[in-house]
């Protein structure tokens, strides 16, 4: 089976979030399972200055409304192997940043996308010719569209099986209905049935309706987005009509960089069975934030973060129960950045407790890893939570998760039971500041039990969501299916 998968971003070359470690794991994944796999992105600077490229298609255009694109198509081979087509255009992805610089959106990013998935959908039908067409959120999901509705495509396309993957439904690329025309397909399509909503063009609203199947990244997740108004940002509806035809397949994590017994990022390795080095990661990680070292005789447990600084992460319910949750007598480290109003809470809540909390700003992939390897505890008390993936790292690293029950995290985390001795985690639902101190408060309380807390970190250790389940979900999806004509 031939897979081509569309996305704006693969890492490490070109991550914004969750989304590039997802198309940097699955399509290997995919190939290890006997699959053809590779991946169509946007030709940015981070990836052309990393990769030897070279060009397959050159002196392209495309209409977009009035306007006339040039473009060309690049090929190159990720460090893993993976086949990868960039849509080159300077103008568009030649730039600093994916989405936007310093905290601003691009404000031309519906006509770079819309381009982007159209371009995509050329690609694939001049050069791979795939079984399977796979778009990833709203940025490919004009390729999506543009295989079904446009008509110069739409024949080349028909025995190829159109899957699209909702990664956030927050995020869905809605745009003014003066932008519908660089679809380059006919206004029949712009009606509410399809890409029309409330009076503007929704791209994940049009993926979802033309694609032959759709799926999101959890079990939890694509129940929610279907059945509760607060998680489906309007589209409920669309999928829940969607019916047999929308799944939730639960990300993997990618063991062989998140895995402490091979971690070089990480002070000294350890491993379920040697488990001694954790406790070094943790005294260098004090030393790193400057933090005090507790007396022996009275261990003070770590909790740490690593996220957007956002509301949807749960920083407000954080914010609000911080002090009733220091008071549990814990540290805490975040790794994190966005909301400035946020970030601002929580560095006065620093200079309060200069002793307990280190907030710092940006993001950096060898403190995230030294952060998962030192903490005790791992905090997510998103209000929503598609799937999640520094949980899974976390239990890797024999750290227990403090999460909220929803989405992945719901799928992936379960709450530690001393008298079965189950459980690899501590999960509250009320998304509430009191709801969120209590399951800490059951956090530290067994973390003061040492044998019933090396039962935890032994629960988490065995906990397996590695990317070969994953992908032999996808496969198996892709055959259900069934071609596109039939």
């Amino acid at each position: 089976m031939r897979v081509a998968i569309v996305a704006a971003e693969i890492g490490p070359y070109a991550k914004a979030g969750g989304l590039a470690d997802v198309i940097a794991a699955l399509p290997p994944a995919l190939m290890h399972r006997g699959a053809e796999a590779c991946v169509i992105a946007p030709a940015y600077a981070a990836l052309t200055e990393q990769l030897a490229t070279r060009i397959v298609a050159d002196g392209l255009t495309l209409a977009m409304g009035a306007a006339v694109e040039s473009y060309r198509v690049l090929a190159a081979e990720s460090a893993a192997g993976v086949p990868l087509y960039l849509i080159d255009h300077p103008g568009f992805f030649g730039r600093g940043g994916i989405y936007g610089e310093a905290g601003e959106e691009y404000p031309d990013n519906a006509r770079r996308f819309i381009f982007f998935g159209r371009a995509a959908a050329h690609a694939a039908a001049d050069l791979i010719h795939p079984d399977v067409l796979h778009a990833h959120d709203w940025h490919a999901a004009a390729a999506t569209i543009a295989i079904r509705a446009d008509a110069a495509l739409r024949a080349r396309f028909a025995h190829v099986r159109s899957a699209f993957t909702i990664h956030n439904l927050a995020y869905q690329g809605v745009f003014d209905a003066a932008d519908y025309p660089m679809l380059g397909i006919d206004a029949s399509w712009n009606t509410v049935e399809c890409l029309e909503f409330w009076g503007r063009v929704n791209l994940m609203k049009g993926a979802i309706v033309l694609a032959d199947a759709v799926s999101t990244v959890s079990p939890t997740y694509a129940y929610e987005s279907a059945h509760d108004p607060e998680v489906g940002f309007g589209l409920g509806g669309v999928l829940a009509a969607k019916s047999g035809r929308f799944i939730g397949i639960l990300n993997g994590a990618d063991y062989e960089e998140w895995d402490p017994a091979h971690d070089r990022l990480i002070p000294k390795p350890y491993s379920p069975r040697n488990r001694a080095n954790k406790k070094h990661c943790l005294d260098v990680l004090r030393d790193d934030l400057k933090l005090p070292h507790p007396a022996k005789s009275k261990p003070v447990p770590m909790a740490g973060m690593v996220t957007r600084m956002t509301p949807q992460k749960g920083l407000d319910i954080l914010a609000e129960a911080l002090d009733a949750i220091i008071a549990l007598d814990l540290q805490l480290v975040m790794l994190t950045s966005g909301d400035p109003a946020l970030e601002k809470i929580f560095q006065a809540a620093e200079r309060r407790y200069p002793e307990r909390i280190r907030i710092l700003l940006g993001f950096d992939n060898a403190v995230a890893h030294r952060i998962q390897a030192g903490s005790d505890l791992f905090l997510m008390p998103s209000r929503f939570e598609p799937c999640g993936l520094t949980q899974m790292y976390a239990l890797k690293y024999g750290t227990a998760p403090v999460v909220r029950a929803t989405g992945g995290l719901r799928d992936t985390v379960s709450e530690f039971n001393s008298h079965t001795r189950t459980g690899n985690g501590f999960v509250f639902t009320d998304y509430s500041a009191a709801a969120l101190i209590e399951a800490v408060a059951r956090a530290v309380t067994v973390f003061h039990k040492p044998s019933q807390w090396q039962v935890v970190m032994r629960n988490c250790f065995k906990s397996d969501f590695s990317w070969d389940r994953a992908a032999t979900e996808y496969l198996e999806w892709f055959e259900r299916i069934g071609p596109a004509a039939e």
